[in-house]
């Protein structure tokens, strides 16, 4: 009698946790590309987005990155509510994965203007360090969110990486920013999170 209840506790803890796994293998489970891995926040809706170049963001004369405006329009992508909160050290602070992702690339602009510009002087001391761990963060984040977009590319594409170069001419399957950032200021306002700031 005992070995029969056993044998049917077992299948029917079996067949629970294999239909949780198949629920997030075919898609239909809570968890989303991008989410949280406990599957507690909203699943975003998603758009049609096709990536455009946008020198505001990306200044050629490299001295420009440095300059407010241009640290001004890379906030335009962040919550409100960025900075630093409490900082105890006894205290564990939950940031988010798409703002330090945001923070990197900037970082990583930002080094590149100063070497090439000839002012390193405007530099953390740690540009080095923080440099190659931006390059192997955005690594992993790409790797994660294995955006599988097909960019069309005609073989009268230009050569100079620049608007009309054919790695614009890709539609990307995105979450809705603008649904992204009233959840991540909410977050803030709770103290769920803290987002630090891009530049820090």
């Amino acid at each position: 009698m005992i070995d029969t209840v056993l044998l049917l506790v077992n299948i029917s803890l079996s067949v629970l946790l294999l239909r949780g796994f198949w629920q997030e293998m075919d898609g239909n489970g809570k968890i989303q590309v991008g989410g949280d891995f406990g599957g507690t926040g909203p699943t975003f809706p998603t758009k049609i987005v096709k990536f455009a170049a946008d020198e505001t963001f990306v200044p050629v004369n490299t001295t420009e990155f440095f300059e407010p405006h241009t640290l001004e329009r890379w906030n335009t992508m962040m919550p409100a509510g960025t900075g630093w909160g409490d900082k105890n050290p006894e205290t564990t602070f939950f940031t988010t994965s798409m703002t330090h992702q945001l923070h990197c690339v900037f970082m990583m602009a930002r080094i590149y203007s100063a070497l090439t510009a000839n002012m390193i002087e405007k530099l953390p001391s740690d540009y080095h360090t923080h440099y190659l761990h931006c390059v192997d963060y955005l690594r992993q984040g790409i790797q994660c969110s294995a955006d599988l977009a097909m960019e069309p590319h005609e073989q009268t594409d230009p050569d100079d990486n620049g608007p009309l170069d054919g790695s614009w001419n890709g539609h990307h399957v995105c979450k809705d920013y603008s649904h992204v950032i009233p959840y991540l200021e909410e977050q803030i306002h709770d103290g769920v999170r803290m987002v630090l700031p891009i530049d820090d």
